[in-house]
């Protein structure tokens, strides 16, 4: 009768799934991204693909909150392979259906964080437009002179910058805009002003970010774009307006600074210089002290980060390097930062692991070797490139800083 026993437990452990195995797999079979391959939107979902254009230049696929509209821009092909301002669209995926919003659209806007809203910028002028469920597609002209905006975390409100006028050396006012009593009259409720001074250039702010406990705001302060090109001024806020420090100076590249998921620990890239291949280093900041830590170690430089959870991050890495030929350009691979630091990608000598991203306990990147592109993914536990997504379209460069938002987007929320 003992070895009848043990014979079941034997085979029921053969035979049941072990509880890793099926965590490790399960995310991924439900993953969904958005992509752009030959200027067209595809989506996946786990293995499958699907082609959602065939006709267009379509560029900057957003999801929405709940994962059942993707918007993006379609346009014309710019110098560079870059689409700055085109048509507003977006692609329902329950009724498979797109939608144009309208035309002119920059390329700042804007899901809501808890509805179906979505904020867009046309020149200076800030709209809204709701897909969902009672006035779909009513579009509403919020304010004007606007130079650019975010979300507040609750979904409701919109914090933006503006300037009183368009004189160089003005003032730059950062407010709350409240719309939800009535569209037509929002509430502008004034938190700061960053004052310009004469020998300064400042014309305008990145989009916003908040902390976890929503008590710090991060953004950019712009200078005029031949200025931009070589350093930014990065800020942070508290949510009352009551401090306010310039930080550090860095590249215009929003993903290049990042809050801990659940600490009031800001990451962010530093450095001056618009080669992304010298001069630039991983840096925390510890808010209230503002105490800044130092993460790249000498002859490195860091090209794209994620924080994984408040203690480790993963860093996108190359050596650092003079501008040289395009052949002779290092590429990074994924190094690994908790206490020590350790490499755990290993592209050729020709490719790149750019753009991290993580969702579900798993790390996505985007591997390329300058002619060409896919996306990688692999658990979070133990690091072992698989490809994902084959043949993405590459995206607009420059000075070796690839503008990948532009042509991919994974969803990170639950699906409805």
């Amino acid at each position: 009768m003992l070895k009848r026993i043990l014979l079941i437990i034997f085979l029921a452990a053969i035979i049941i799934p072990i509880p890793f195995t099926a965590y490790a797999d399960t995310p991924v079979d439900s993953q969904k991204a958005a992509f752009i391959r030959n200027d067209d939107l595809w989506i996946k979902t786990g293995k499958e693909e699907k082609r959602l254009t065939s006709e267009g230049f379509a560029r900057y696929p957003k999801w929405s909150h709940d994962g059942n509209w993707i918007a993006y821009l379609k346009g014309k092909r710019e110098i560079g392979n870059y689409l700055n301002n085109g048509e507003l669209w977006v692609y329902n995926l329950k009724m498979d259906k797109h939608t144009k919003i309208t035309s002119n659209v920059t390329n700042y806007f804007q899901w809501s964080p808890q509805q179906n809203k979505l904020t867009f910028l046309v020149s200076t002028d800030l709209y809204i437009v709701d897909t969902e469920p009672v006035k779909p597609f009513l579009i509403t002209k919020l304010t004007a002179n606007v130079e650019n905006f975010s979300w507040f975390p609750n979904g409701k409100d919109l914090f933006i910058s503006t300037k009183e006028n368009q004189k160089l050396h003005t003032d730059i006012q950062l407010s709350k805009l409240s719309f939800e009593a009535n569209r037509q009259k929002p509430v502008v409720k004034q938190i700061y002003t960053i004052p310009v001074g004469e020998n300064e250039y400042y014309v305008s702010t990145s989009q916003f970010k908040w902390s976890h406990n929503q008590k710090w705001i991060s953004f950019l302060l712009i200078p005029t774009a031949s200025l931009s090109a070589d350093s930014n001024t990065l800020c942070i806020l508290s949510q009352d307006g009551q401090v306010f420090q310039r930080v550090d100076e860095m590249l215009d590249y929003e993903e290049w600074f990042q809050w801990a998921p659940t600490k009031s620990v800001l990451g962010y890239i530093h450095g001056v210089g618009r080669e992304a291949m010298k001069n630039k280093q991983l840096k925390t900041v510890h808010l209230p002290s503002f105490h800044k830590r130092l993460l790249t170690p000498k002859g490195y430089a860091d090209r794209d980060f994620i924080w994984k959870n408040n203690h480790k991050l993963y860093v996108s890495r190359s050596i650092e390097s003079e501008w040289v030929n395009v052949n002779e350009r290092p590429l990074p691979s994924i190094i690994k930062i908790i206490q020590s630091q350790k490499q755990v990608t290993f592209p050729t000598k020709n490719q790149g692991d750019f753009f991290l991203q993580i969702s579900d306990h798993h790390l996505f990147w985007i591997r390329t070797d300058r002619q060409s592109a896919s996306i990688f993914l692999s658990p979070t536990k133990n690091i072992q490139a698989t490809q994902w997504i084959k043949n993405i379209t590459l995206a607009s460069w420059y000075y070796e800083k690839w503008n990948w938002e532009e042509v991919f987007s994974l969803y990170k929320g639950k699906s409805s």
